[in-house]
């Protein structure tokens, strides 16, 4: 498995939901797939195993969707965290944006979360 890398860690939220991401707001998740865009330089699989859990500290944005919605899976790519923003992107020509800034805090793009009703 991939030490460092950029991701697509895909969640299923199977039911609408109001969700208070932190600082960022409070936002209507509709039901569907959720497609987050990240990086992770040193523990990428300790990373997504955070992602999977439900019962954690909420720290980033992610966290906020990941206690409520149930992580079916992520694709690994290697390379540096700059990826991460073109992966954002690539996201964004393919799946609506679903939050404005979600995990984005950091960059200049418009959100690293997407939204899919179907995969």
């Amino acid at each position: 498995m991939l030490e460092s890398g950029i991701y697509i860690a895909v969640f299923d939220l199977t039911e609408r939901c109001q969700i208070q991401v932190g600082k960022l707001g409070c936002f209507w998740f509709d039901a569907g797939f959720y497609l987050y865009a990240g990086s992770a330089q040193r523990t990428l699989r300790t990373r997504l195993e955070r992602h999977a859990r439900k019962d954690k500290s909420l720290r980033w944005h992610v966290d906020y969707l990941s206690s409520e919605a149930t992580m079916i899976g992520a694709m690994m790519v290697p390379g540096p965290r700059e990826q991460e923003c073109r992966l954002a992107r690539e996201l964004g020509k393919v799946y609506t944006l679903a939050v404005p800034r979600f995990g984005a805090s950091d960059c200049r793009c418009a959100g690293h979360l997407f939204y899919a009703r179907e995969l």
